[in-house]
């Protein structure tokens, strides 16, 4: 009886580490996940706990995922509270903060729980992107996979980390994880001179490069640019952290992962506080370059793959001189927030608050704000806006001319 009880318990044993074992392999085939793609920066579905479908965005430079405080209180989530906090993201200012902790988060197949998720006011940003901006995934998803962004395929591909093997033919660079955030090197090419340094890969960032203040004066670079005679658009960066000055002009080029990019849009940060201010990076690298890559994170490595898709194009920027912001929930309605100095948009008379109704004939209802940043990116075309400003409708014919 002995001996048919435990040649019993050698069977469930031998079954349990087959069981096991199959389990084990599932999980290392790797998950693919659709996501959508806005302006070169990447939307997942995400649910928490079983909720409904929520707007994420896959943010590389997020020490942590972090939950829209609206949203968590929508949920009923329990908020640890933290207080405010400087250096949060970009912005001069301070940011409320809180936790919620033992979230499980799906997304796609992939399934993990986050012990203390942030929470955080995040709708004075969503405008800027045009999007319900419920949360995003960052640190947590990041580090427990290998995660190929695929900007072709329009998916994300999250390898184990244990049995993740790379042999293919990209360029792999080396990769610094410092408090969550991905570190990677790059050039900046201005009048024959190359300043390297350390970029944060940042995927929601739309543009290319913004440099940091403290890097911007130790190499004494918008001095470089202003005496070029080129021209500068002053501008703002906003984050979760609020609002700091930035100006905009093209460098001669920017290497990165082996690759040369020929007259970028750059941002030069003057920032007192967040991001910007840091003395140990030189800046941020963002979409505008990151989307010429099949990009693969691969933490544990401590590397960055990067598979060029096709030699990069001079990028095109806004050529009409208004920022736009779309307001929550539904972002169908755009509003001037500012009109550039000595832009088409100035010259035609548009001011800061006029409400977009329609452009070319197109109802502004029907009009995502991305599809309107693309259409206004074309030199030498006239366009049509009719704008609401108060109770009256004003319209508008303007030909569109490049800025920078």
């Amino acid at each position: 009886m002995i001996n048919a009880r435990r040649a019993l318990l050698i069977l469930i044993a031998e079954a349990l580490f087959y069981v096991a074992a199959i389990a084990q392999r599932v999980t290392e085939h790797p998950i693919e996940i659709p996501f959508r793609l806005v302006e070169n920066v990447v939307w997942l579905q995400v649910r928490l706990n079983n909720s409904r479908p929520l707007n994420f965005m896959l943010d590389t430079a997020a020490g942590t995922d972090a939950l829209n405080r609206r949203v968590a209180e929508e949920l009923n989530l329990p908020l640890v509270e933290m207080g405010t906090r400087a250096n949060v993201g970009a912005g001069d200012g301070v940011t409320r903060v809180a936790f919620a902790p033992n979230v499980q988060i799906s997304v796609g197949d992939a399934k993990y729980v986050n012990s203390r998720i942030g929470a955080t006011p995040l709708d004075s940003v969503s405008g800027a992107f045009g999007e319900p901006f419920d949360g995003a995934l960052g640190y947590d998803l990041l580090s427990r996979w290998v995660v190929t962004i695929d900007y072709q395929q329009n998916k994300l591909v999250l390898h184990s980390n244990a049995a993740f093997e790379y042999e293919g033919s990209g360029r792999t660079i080396p990769l610094r994880v410092s408090s969550g955030v991905p570190i990677a090197t790059g050039i900046v090419v201005l009048d024959g001179k190359e300043h390297s340094g350390n970029f944060i890969i940042d995927a929601p960032f739309r543009g290319s490069v913004i440099l940091a203040t403290p890097f911007i004066a130790e190499n004494n670079l918008l001095d470089a640019v202003r005496s070029s005679g080129q021209r500068l658009l002053e501008t703002k960066l906003e984050g979760v952290g609020g609002t700091s000055q930035n100006t905009i002009g093209r460098v001669s080029a920017f290497r990165f992962a082996g690759l040369t990019f020929e007259s970028p849009i750059v941002g030069f940060a003057n920032a007192t506080g967040g991001a910007f201010a840091r003395r140990d990076i030189a800046g941020i690298i963002g979409a505008e370059i990151l989307h010429h890559f099949r990009v693969t994170l691969d933490y544990p490595h401590d590397r960055l793959i990067l598979e060029p898709f096709e030699t990069p194009n001079v990028p095109e920027a806004d050529m009409l001189g208004i920022t736009w912001e779309s307001q929550p929930p539904d972002h169908n309605k755009l509003t001037a927030v500012r009109v550039q100095e000595n832009s088409p948009a100035a010259a035609a008379g548009v001011k800061v608050g006029d409400v977009l109704v329609s452009f070319n004939d197109r109802p502004a209802a029907e009009i995502r704000k991305w599809q309107l940043t693309e259409a206004l990116k074309r030199p030498g075309e006239e366009v049509k806006l009719v704008l609401k400003r108060g109770e009256k409708k004003v319209s508008f014919r303007v030909v569109l001319r490049r800025l920078i």
